[in-house]
C-alpha cells in the first residue's frame, strides 16, 4: 500500500539527513516522542503540541446556514445527451445542515452516529442549444441530503443525496435529471481527527463506493463506481480572524486534504465556537464531481428558536485523556436536564472496544475502564491512534435512537507510523529508494521527532 511506501521513505530520509546534520535543541524541546516508538508511553515522556480544537457534541436540533457556490460545469461537459455549445456559469444559493437525530447502528459498539440533514437550494443561468437555436435561461438545483456521521470523530459512515435538476426559459421547460446518490466510505471518512493540535498531519487511505439511480438529460454511470483514494493533511494551523468571513473568537482552524498527486481535495476552516466549519471547499459535492464553496450565514444551537427546549446535557471527563494502551483509567458522566438541574438517567457508556448500559444516581456515575489497543483510519506519527468515550440518554428500542449524548476524546499514546515503518524489509527500502512523495515540511517535521 502507498502509506507502506511512504513510511519507508521517511525512514530514509531520516537516515539520509541524520547523517548530515544535527538536531536542533529547539526541536528536541517541543517533540521528545520517537516517531518509531508504537509501544506505551508515560506521561512525563510526552510534550503535546499546542491543542487547537477538541471534539463538538452535536445537539438534535443545532442547524448552520451556508451561502452556497457551485462549479456544476461538469454536468453538461459530460452528458452525452447534451448539444455542444452548451455553457453554465456558476450556481449560487444557500444551504441549511441540521442534525436531526442520533442513531444506534447495531453492527458499531464504538459509536452512535450523528444523522445529519441538509436542504441546498442554487441557481445560475446557463446556454442549451435547442436545435440551431441556442436557449439562455436558468438552472435550478435542489437537493436534499441524509448523511450519517460517528459522534466519536465526526467520521462521515454514508451519505444518500437526493437531487432535481431543471432547467427553465420562459416556455422552454427540460428536466435535466432526477437523481439519486448513495455514496459509503471503507473506512469512514475521517477528516478531522480531533484532538486537532498545531502541525498536526495525518494519512488515510479509502474506498469510496457510489451508485447513481434516476432518468433525464444529464447522464450518470449505470453500475457502482469505486474509488481507492489515498490522502494527506497539510499542518493543521490557525487563521487570522481578519481571513474568515463569519466571527470566530477562538479563531478558526485550517485543514487542507490533497489527494495523492498533489490536488486539492477538500479545504475546511474550523471554528470551535460554532462546533462546525465556517468555510469548506470540496472537490465534489455530489453529481458525480461537482465542485461547492460554503460560508457560514448562520449558526442556530438548539433549542435557541422560540417555542423550543434546551436539549438535555451528558458530561463526559477523563481522569487522563492521553494514556498508553490497555491501561486503567477513570471516568465520570454527568446528565443534567433542559434547565440544567442533575437528573438520574440511564446511560449507554461506549468505551471504544464496547457498550456498558448503567445509570446516574443524582446526575452522577463514576466508574473505570482499560484503554485500548485499536487503531484508527487515521495514519499519525505523534499518537497510536484516537478515539471517544460517549455517554448517551434516552434510549429508544423501537427506533434505535438517543435523545442526546456527550463525549470527550481520548489519545492512546504511541506512533501507527512508526509501526508501519518498522514492518517494512530491506528489499521494500531498495524498491522504492526513488518514491518520496511526502512534503519536505512534513519530512522536516518527522525529522525533528
Amino acid at each position: 500500500m502507498k502509506w507502506s511506501r511512504i513510511a519507508t521513505s521517511i525512514l530514509l530520509i531520516f537516515m539520509l539527513i541524520s547523517s548530515l546534520s544535527t538536531p536542533s535543541a529547539i526541536a528536541l524541546v517541543t517533540y521528545n516522542q520517537s516517531m518509531y516508538d508504537e509501544e506505551n508511553q508515560t506521561m512525563n515522556e510526552l510534550n503535546r503540541t499546542e491543542l487547537l480544537a477538541s471534539l463538538p457534541i452535536w445537539s438534535i436540533g443545532d442547524s448552520w446556514t451556508y451561502a452556497v457556490s457551485l462549479d456544476a460545469v461538469s454536468l453538461v461537459e459530460e452528458a452525452e445527451t447534451l448539444s455542444d455549445g452548451t455553457s453554465l456559469d456558476i450556481l449560487t444559493g444557500t444551504a441549511t445542515r441540521t442534525i436531526t437525530a442520533i442513531y444506534e447502528p447495531p453492527a458499531n459498539k464504538s459509536s452512535p452516529e450523528y444523522i445529519v440533514s441538509t436542504i441546498l437550494g442554487a441557481s445560475g443561468t446557463g446556454v442549451f442549444p435547442q436545435g440551431p437555436i441556442d436557449i439562455s435561461g436558468d438552472l435550478v438545483i435542489g437537493m436534499a441530503e441524509i448523511m450519517r456521521v460517528r459522534v466519536s470523530d465526526l467520521a462521515i459512515v454514508h451519505i444518500s443525496r437526493d437531487f432535481n435538476i431543471d432547467f427553465s426559459a420562459g416556455p422552454v421547460q427540460l428536466d435535466m435529471a432526477d437523481v439519486i446518490e448513495n455514496t459509503s466510505y471503507s473506512p469512514s471518512y475521517e477528516f478531522y481527527d480531533f484532538p486537532i493540535r498545531e502541525s498536526d498531519v495525518h494519512f488515510l487511505s479509502l474506498e469510496r463506493s457510489t451508485t447513481w439511480e434516476g432518468d433525464g438529460l444529464v447522464s450518470f454511470p449505470e453500475d457502482v463506481v469505486v474509488n481507492n483514494t489515498e490522502r494527506e493533511t497539510q499542518p493543521a494551523k490557525r487563521i487570522e480572524s481578519s481571513l474568515v468571513s463569519y466571527p470566530c473568537p477562538s479563531e478558526s482552524i485550517s485543514i487542507v486534504e490533497k489527494g495523492s498527486d498533489g490536488g486539492l481535495v477538500e479545504e475546511h476552516h474550523y471554528c470551535p465556537d460554532v462546533k462546525n466549519d465556517v468555510y469548506w471547499y470540496t472537490e465534489d459535492v455530489g453529481l458525480n464531481g461537482v465542485k461547492g464553496t460554503f460560508n457560514l450565514l448562520s449558526f442556530s444551537p438548539a433549542g435557541n428558536t422560540p417555542g423550543t427546549q434546551l436539549p438535555p446535557e451528558v458530561i463526559v471527563e477523563l481522569e487522563s485523556n492521553d494514556i498508553g494502551k490497555e491501561l486503567p483509567f477513570n471516568v465520570s458522566v454527568s446528565t443534567q436536564s433542559s434547565d440544567g438541574s442533575p437528573t438520574s438517567r440511564t446511560v449507554h457508556l461506549y468505551t471504544m472496544d464496547g457498550t456498558i448500559e448503567s445509570s446516574t444516581s443524582g446526575g452522577e456515575l463514576f466508574l473505570t475502564i482499560n484503554s485500548t489497543t485499536l487503531s484508527d483510519s487515521t495514519v499519525s506519527v505523534s499518537d497510536w491512534s484516537s478515539h471517544a468515550i460517549i455517554a448517551c440518554i434516552g434510549h429508544d428500542s423501537s427506533t434505535q435512537s438517543y435523545t442526546a449524548c456527550g463525549a470527550t476524546e481520548i489519545t492512546i499514546q504511541g506512533s501507527a507510523m512508526g509501526a508501519l515503518i518498522r514492518g517494512e524489509t530491506v528489499s521494500e527500502v531498495l524498491r522504492i529508494i526513488g518514491d518520496f512523495s511526502i512534503s519536505t515540511e512534513q519530512a522536516t517535521r518527522l525529522i525533528r521527532l
